[in-house]
Protein backbone atom coordinates (compact mmCIF):
# COMPACT_ATOMS: atom_id res chain seq x y z
CA UNK A 1 0.00 0.00 0.00
CA UNK A 2 1.35 3.53 -0.64
CA UNK A 3 2.60 5.85 2.18
CA UNK A 4 -0.51 7.52 2.81
CA UNK A 5 2.09 10.87 3.83
CA UNK A 6 3.51 10.79 0.30
CA UNK A 7 2.24 13.49 -2.30
CA UNK A 8 2.08 12.51 -5.77
CA UNK A 9 6.07 14.25 -6.74
CA UNK A 10 7.01 11.42 -3.95
CA UNK A 11 7.92 13.93 -1.17
CA UNK A 12 6.57 13.70 1.95
CA UNK A 13 3.63 15.94 2.92
CA UNK A 14 3.35 17.48 6.77
CA UNK A 15 1.01 19.50 8.22
CA UNK A 16 1.62 23.42 8.57
CA UNK A 17 1.54 23.11 12.46
CA UNK A 18 3.76 19.86 12.26
CA UNK A 19 6.37 22.21 10.53
CA UNK A 20 5.79 25.38 12.43
CA UNK A 21 5.54 23.31 15.87
CA UNK A 22 9.38 21.94 14.50
CA UNK A 23 11.02 25.42 13.35
CA UNK A 24 9.40 26.86 17.04
CA UNK A 25 11.81 24.91 18.66
CA UNK A 26 14.55 25.22 16.31
CA UNK A 27 14.46 29.11 16.15
CA UNK A 28 12.57 29.77 19.97
CA UNK A 29 10.48 32.87 20.00
CA UNK A 30 12.37 33.95 23.43
CA UNK A 31 14.85 34.79 20.61
CA UNK A 32 12.78 37.29 18.99
CA UNK A 33 12.96 40.68 20.52
CA UNK A 34 10.18 42.83 21.64
CA UNK A 35 9.63 44.95 19.09
CA UNK A 36 9.55 41.99 16.44
CA UNK A 37 6.15 40.69 14.41
CA UNK A 38 7.61 37.03 13.41
CA UNK A 39 5.79 33.89 13.66
CA UNK A 40 2.63 32.67 11.60
CA UNK A 41 1.55 35.43 9.26
CA UNK A 42 -0.91 33.57 7.09
CA UNK A 43 -2.57 30.51 7.70
CA UNK A 44 -5.78 28.98 5.48
CA UNK A 45 -5.34 25.84 8.01
CA UNK A 46 -2.99 24.70 10.56
CA UNK A 47 -3.41 21.09 9.52
CA UNK A 48 -3.23 22.18 5.74
CA UNK A 49 -0.93 19.17 3.76
CA UNK A 50 2.67 21.13 3.34
CA UNK A 51 3.45 19.53 -0.36
CA UNK A 52 5.89 22.28 -1.16
CA UNK A 53 7.97 25.12 0.74
CA UNK A 54 9.39 27.71 -0.77
CA UNK A 55 11.85 29.85 1.53
CA UNK A 56 12.25 33.44 0.75
CA UNK A 57 14.17 36.60 2.81
CA UNK A 58 10.99 38.45 2.20
CA UNK A 59 7.56 37.67 0.60
CA UNK A 60 7.49 39.64 -2.48
CA UNK A 61 4.66 39.85 -5.01
CA UNK A 62 7.54 38.05 -7.12
CA UNK A 63 7.87 35.18 -4.46
CA UNK A 64 3.97 34.81 -4.33
CA UNK A 65 3.80 34.74 -8.36
CA UNK A 66 6.45 31.66 -8.19
CA UNK A 67 4.54 29.93 -5.28
CA UNK A 68 1.32 30.22 -7.25
CA UNK A 69 2.93 29.50 -10.77
CA UNK A 70 4.71 26.05 -9.45
CA UNK A 71 2.65 25.07 -6.51
CA UNK A 72 4.38 25.48 -3.14
CA UNK A 73 1.49 26.07 -0.58
CA UNK A 74 3.98 26.98 2.39
CA UNK A 75 6.33 30.39 1.81
CA UNK A 76 8.79 31.34 5.09
CA UNK A 77 10.74 34.05 5.07
CA UNK A 78 13.41 35.85 7.19
CA UNK A 79 11.44 39.09 7.29
CA UNK A 80 8.12 39.52 8.47
CA UNK A 81 5.68 40.42 5.41
CA UNK A 82 3.57 42.04 8.29
CA UNK A 83 5.49 44.69 10.67
CA UNK A 84 2.54 46.94 11.45
CA UNK A 85 -0.92 45.11 12.54
CA UNK A 86 -3.29 45.22 9.68
CA UNK A 87 -6.42 47.07 10.63
CA UNK A 88 -8.74 46.65 7.58
CA UNK A 89 -7.69 44.38 4.30
CA UNK A 90 -7.18 47.62 1.58
CA UNK A 91 -5.82 45.97 -1.25
CA UNK A 92 -4.05 49.27 -2.04
CA UNK A 93 -2.12 48.45 0.11
CA UNK A 94 0.67 45.99 -0.86
CA UNK A 95 0.76 43.96 2.68
CA UNK A 96 -2.96 43.50 2.65
CA UNK A 97 -3.26 42.76 -1.18
CA UNK A 98 0.13 39.51 -0.48
CA UNK A 99 -1.98 38.37 2.33
CA UNK A 100 -5.54 37.78 0.07
CA UNK A 101 -3.04 36.46 -2.19
CA UNK A 102 -1.83 34.11 -0.03
CA UNK A 103 -5.29 33.10 1.75
CA UNK A 104 -6.81 33.15 -2.14
CA UNK A 105 -4.45 30.73 -3.49
CA UNK A 106 -4.41 28.69 -0.22
CA UNK A 107 -0.85 29.22 0.59
CA UNK A 108 0.29 29.52 4.23
CA UNK A 109 3.44 31.79 5.70
CA UNK A 110 5.03 32.68 8.44
CA UNK A 111 8.84 34.46 9.40
CA UNK A 112 11.66 33.71 11.34
CA UNK A 113 13.39 37.07 11.88
CA UNK A 114 15.91 38.03 14.56
CA UNK A 115 15.31 34.93 16.58
CA UNK A 116 17.10 33.36 13.05
CA UNK A 117 19.56 36.59 13.89
CA UNK A 118 20.22 35.35 17.43
CA UNK A 119 20.33 31.38 17.28
CA UNK A 120 23.28 29.39 17.02
CA UNK A 121 24.16 28.48 13.18
CA UNK A 122 21.66 31.06 12.11
CA UNK A 123 21.99 33.98 10.28
CA UNK A 124 25.51 35.50 11.76
CA UNK A 125 26.94 32.39 11.30
CA UNK A 126 25.94 31.99 7.92
CA UNK A 127 27.38 35.54 6.98
CA UNK A 128 30.75 34.72 8.86
CA UNK A 129 30.81 31.15 6.85
CA UNK A 130 30.18 32.72 3.81
CA UNK A 131 32.97 34.90 4.40
CA UNK A 132 35.16 32.53 5.05
CA UNK A 133 36.42 34.95 8.34
CA UNK A 134 37.86 32.11 10.88
CA UNK A 135 38.70 32.87 14.10
CA UNK A 136 37.17 32.64 17.89
CA UNK A 137 33.38 33.45 18.41
CA UNK A 138 31.53 35.15 21.47
CA UNK A 139 28.00 36.30 21.60
CA UNK A 140 26.90 40.22 21.09
CA UNK A 141 24.31 40.77 23.18
CA UNK A 142 21.57 43.62 23.44
CA UNK A 143 18.82 43.02 26.00
CA UNK A 144 19.68 39.37 26.65
CA UNK A 145 19.60 38.05 23.30
CA UNK A 146 22.67 37.22 21.45
CA UNK A 147 21.65 39.57 18.40
CA UNK A 148 25.39 39.65 17.13
CA UNK A 149 28.78 37.93 16.93
CA UNK A 150 32.34 39.08 17.70
CA UNK A 151 34.76 37.50 16.10
CA UNK A 152 38.88 37.71 16.76
CA UNK A 153 41.20 36.92 14.03
CA UNK A 154 44.07 34.91 14.63
CA UNK A 155 46.46 37.93 14.01
CA UNK A 156 45.48 41.97 12.71
CA UNK A 157 45.06 43.33 9.63
CA UNK A 158 44.91 46.32 7.76
CA UNK A 159 41.18 47.28 6.74
CA UNK A 160 41.78 46.92 2.98
CA UNK A 161 42.61 43.53 3.07
CA UNK A 162 40.38 42.23 5.62
CA UNK A 163 37.36 44.37 3.66
CA UNK A 164 38.73 43.75 0.03
CA UNK A 165 37.62 39.72 0.95
CA UNK A 166 33.67 40.87 1.41
CA UNK A 167 31.83 41.30 -1.91
CA UNK A 168 30.10 45.13 -1.83
CA UNK A 169 31.49 46.54 0.98
CA UNK A 170 31.76 49.81 1.96
CA UNK A 171 34.57 50.55 4.79
CA UNK A 172 34.82 53.31 6.89
CA UNK A 173 37.73 53.79 9.38
CA UNK A 174 41.89 53.55 9.39
CA UNK A 175 42.13 50.78 12.28
CA UNK A 176 43.69 47.49 12.37
CA UNK A 177 41.84 45.26 12.17
CA UNK A 178 41.53 42.49 15.06
CA UNK A 179 37.80 42.18 16.62
CA UNK A 180 34.79 42.23 14.64
CA UNK A 181 31.29 43.02 15.72
CA UNK A 182 28.47 41.40 13.02
CA UNK A 183 25.63 41.84 13.04
CA UNK A 184 23.77 41.28 9.48
CA UNK A 185 21.20 43.53 8.17
CA UNK A 186 20.49 46.62 10.01
CA UNK A 187 22.85 46.47 12.41
CA UNK A 188 23.86 49.81 12.98
CA UNK A 189 22.14 50.38 16.26
CA UNK A 190 24.21 47.40 17.78
CA UNK A 191 27.74 49.68 16.73
CA UNK A 192 27.76 50.85 20.15
CA UNK A 193 27.50 47.46 21.91
CA UNK A 194 30.28 45.88 19.82
CA UNK A 195 32.50 48.96 20.45
CA UNK A 196 32.10 48.45 24.23
CA UNK A 197 32.60 45.04 24.08
CA UNK A 198 36.29 45.55 22.42
CA UNK A 199 35.45 45.44 18.48
CA UNK A 200 37.77 47.24 16.93
CA UNK A 201 35.27 46.73 13.72
CA UNK A 202 31.79 46.89 13.38
CA UNK A 203 30.08 44.74 9.84
CA UNK A 204 26.75 44.99 8.99
CA UNK A 205 24.40 45.06 5.83
CA UNK A 206 23.21 48.72 6.08
CA UNK A 207 23.60 51.95 7.34
CA UNK A 208 22.46 55.71 7.16
CA UNK A 209 25.60 57.53 6.11
CA UNK A 210 24.97 59.63 9.25
CA UNK A 211 24.73 57.25 11.70
CA UNK A 212 27.92 55.15 9.91
CA UNK A 213 30.09 58.43 10.38
CA UNK A 214 28.69 59.45 13.86
CA UNK A 215 29.41 55.46 15.00
CA UNK A 216 32.75 55.95 13.52
CA UNK A 217 33.67 59.02 15.54
CA UNK A 218 32.11 58.30 18.69
CA UNK A 219 33.38 54.83 19.18
CA UNK A 220 36.92 54.63 17.37
CA UNK A 221 35.51 52.07 15.26
CA UNK A 222 36.06 50.78 11.91
CA UNK A 223 32.70 50.16 9.91
CA UNK A 224 32.06 48.12 7.16
CA UNK A 225 28.47 47.93 5.09
CA UNK A 226 28.16 44.43 2.46
CA UNK A 227 24.46 44.85 2.06
CA UNK A 228 21.40 43.83 3.71
CA UNK A 229 20.21 41.55 1.31
CA UNK A 230 23.16 40.12 0.90
CA UNK A 231 24.42 39.67 4.53
CA UNK A 232 21.17 37.79 5.13
CA UNK A 233 20.13 35.89 2.03
CA UNK A 234 22.74 33.16 3.27
CA UNK A 235 20.82 31.53 5.76
CA UNK A 236 18.10 30.32 3.21
CA UNK A 237 20.28 26.83 2.85
CA UNK A 238 19.78 26.73 6.61
CA UNK A 239 16.47 26.63 7.48
CA UNK A 240 16.37 24.30 4.48
CA UNK A 241 18.46 22.19 6.13
CA UNK A 242 16.71 22.44 9.27
CA UNK A 243 13.36 21.34 7.42
CA UNK A 244 14.95 18.67 6.53
CA UNK A 245 16.37 17.02 8.98
CA UNK A 246 12.97 16.30 10.28
CA UNK A 247 11.51 15.97 7.34
CA UNK A 248 13.80 14.71 5.26
CA UNK A 249 11.98 13.76 1.70
CA UNK A 250 9.95 17.19 2.33
CA UNK A 251 10.32 19.41 -1.42
CA UNK A 252 12.27 22.53 0.19
CA UNK A 253 13.63 24.98 -2.35
CA UNK A 254 15.37 28.51 -1.93
CA UNK A 255 13.76 31.65 -3.84
CA UNK A 256 16.25 34.27 -3.91
CA UNK A 257 14.50 36.21 -7.28
CA UNK A 258 15.28 37.31 -10.39
CA UNK A 259 15.73 41.24 -9.46
CA UNK A 260 18.53 40.75 -6.55
CA UNK A 261 21.81 39.54 -7.54
CA UNK A 262 23.62 38.31 -4.03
Amino acid sequence: MPDENVGEGGYIIMKFKDLINYLDEQFPKSLSVSWDNDGVEVCVDYNLEIGRTLIALDVTFEAIDYAITHGYNCILSHHPMIYDPIKKLDLSNSTSKKAVMLARHNICAASFHTRLDAVSGGVNECFINALGIAGSVELLYEDNIPIGRLVTLGEEVSLPDFAGGIKNNRAYGNKKVKKIGVVAGSGMDFAETAAKMGADTFLTGEGKYHSILDAYESYNINIITAGHFETEVVVLPFIKEKILEQFPDAKVDCFTGENWQA
